[in-house]
């Protein structure tokens, strides 16, 4: 049987250039970052919450987009972080680990700021507990592109060994 990755390359190539577009203007309102809280307006607070938000969106985007290529089963309860926890495994004979332990950690704070973001109104954020994760941004993001490429070299193996067969 051949598996054609096209469309899932495509798929996590176009998440990539969305990232790449959330990081970018993060760099624009980063010093915000440094500011106390008293300094941060609420309008900030949810703008730069905003964007962490969006960032790890489109992280979870890819990784529904191979879920669904590869496995196709999240299960409803507790989807969210199930996702992320497979995405550090690597199923042998199958598919790849997509991302690293180190990866995972950080991107799990991500997660869980996403998810405080959703249900809280911005000025009940907590500003201490946002800037640690706005300042994992940048690196975070660099480290997910790596490996999200790395990924992608081995779906061109995949897909060379299927055409092969």
């Amino acid at each position: 049987m051949r598996y054609d990755t096209s469309l899932l390359k495509a798929d996590i190539k176009d998440e990539l250039a969305k990232i790449a577009m959330i990081v970018a203007e993060y760099k624009k309102h980063e010093t915000t970052v440094a500011f106390p809280s008293e300094k941060v307006s609420f309008y900030h607070r949810g703008a730069i919450g905003y964007i962490l938000h969006n960032f790890y969106n489109g992280c979870e985007n890819i990784f529904k987009s191979i879920a669904k290529y590869f496995e196709n089963d999240l299960g409803p309860q507790s989807w969210h972080k199930n996702l992320l926890k497979r995405m550090r495994i690597e199923v042998p004979g199958f598919r790849p680990r997509v991302i690293n332990e180190e990866l995972y950690l950080l991107l799990d704070d991500f997660r869980s700021f996403r998810h405080k973001f959703r249900h809280t109104y911005a000025f009940e954020l907590d500003w201490e507990r946002e800037q640690l994760v706005a300042r994992k941004l940048s690196n975070t993001a660099e480290m997910f592109e790596h490996q999200i490429n790395n990924f992608l070299k081995h779906l061109e193996q995949i897909a060379d060994v299927q055409t092969d067969n």
